[in-house]
């Protein structure tokens, strides 16, 4: 089967390259334009067109998804089927409509449940144990198309949205491969979603990340990974932002206000909770690099009953 990628950011890179492998040949790869990232601003290519360069793939990186901005680039590639991972943008219903065995999509969840830009990190925070990846053939709405195909995955305790994004990418690659075969053989039988069981997950907003300390220590720490390693769960230390790279939940209980800081020893401190006690394992002071609560504290000096705060 002849097939044209359309994806992005990193979660795309295994699903490509095992297809790459397969016996399907990608005749495009349709990326996201160059923009500017890091702290000089310079212009950057997104981890998807990087890599189809490097495997020597024929890459376009249209502005948008216009006849006007694919006239040329697709007309001569004979293609049987779209593809779609990761994204970012919706297909246009004309486009939906020109290969002949449709659009397939791979998202990271068990559709209908989290529907949307950021199924990880919803998952994550909800304290899912059970989450999975799904093909689906696309249709005009949001992750609401036929299912095609899924094979779920668990959710360990210490995984966070990057380590869940790595098991499921390598999870949809296969399954990916699997579904065009499907497809190409005639096998395959789509399935409606079941619009009532549908939920969604929507972008994270950065002011999500600010921790609430009077939350349940277990809702931190699920907010915490959920936001590991983009774009970070924060507090306010002394006036200036301070990002929480990983906690542990205690069985100590609390003696002191939410965010009130406690045991500050050598190897670290825990932080009062709205239930128990979080040990900080590892946190960023702004303008700094990551460092070990160990580091910080020793560091800082910390005072007894110094707070995080959530900058109010």
């Amino acid at each position: 089967m002849r097939v044209v990628f359309f994806g992005s950011d990193s979660f795309a890179l295994e699903p490509l390259e095992h297809l790459v492998a397969s016996s399907h040949d990608v005749a495009c790869v349709i990326g996201r334009p160059e923009r500017p990232a890091g702290r000089g601003l310079r212009q950057s290519q997104t981890p998807v067109v990087s890599q189809a360069r490097e495997l020597g793939l024929e890459v376009q990186a249209p502005e948008s998804l216009t006849p006007a901005e694919l006239s040329g680039i697709l007309d001569t590639a004979q293609w049987d089927a779209g593809v779609v991972v990761a994204y970012g943008v919706l297909v246009p219903p004309w486009l939906l409509a020109v290969p002949p065995l449709g659009f397939v999509n791979l998202h990271p969840s068990l559709l209908p449940r989290y529907r949307g830009a950021a199924p990880i990190e919803r998952a994550l925070m909800n304290g899912a144990s059970i989450t999975g990846v799904t093909t689906i053939r696309m249709d005009e709405g949001l992750d609401s198309g036929d299912i095609l195909m899924h094979v779920e995955a668990p959710i360990n305790d210490d995984d966070t949205a990057g380590t869940l994004a790595e098991k499921l990418a390598h999870a949809g690659a296969r399954l990916l491969v699997e579904t065009l075969d499907g497809l190409q053989a005639g096998t395959l039988e789509p399935v409606a979603q079941e619009e009532e069981k549908a939920t969604f997950a929507p972008p994270v907003r950065s002011e999500e990340g600010n921790i609430d300390w009077s939350m349940p220590a277990e809702n931190i720490d699920r907010l915490v990974r959920a936001l590991n390693p983009a774009p970070g769960a924060y507090t306010f230390f002394r006036g200036r932002r301070l990002k929480i790279w990983s906690v542990q939940v205690t069985d100590v209980p609390p003696e002191d206000e939410p965010g009130t800081l406690m045991n500050m020893g050598k190897e670290g401190f825990l932080v009062n909770t709205g239930t128990s006690c979080l040990a900080v394992l590892s946190l960023q002071p702004e303008g700094r690099q990551r460092m070990g609560a160990g580091e910080f504290s020793r560091g800082q000096r910390l005072l007894v009953s110094e707070r995080f705060t959530d900058g109010q």
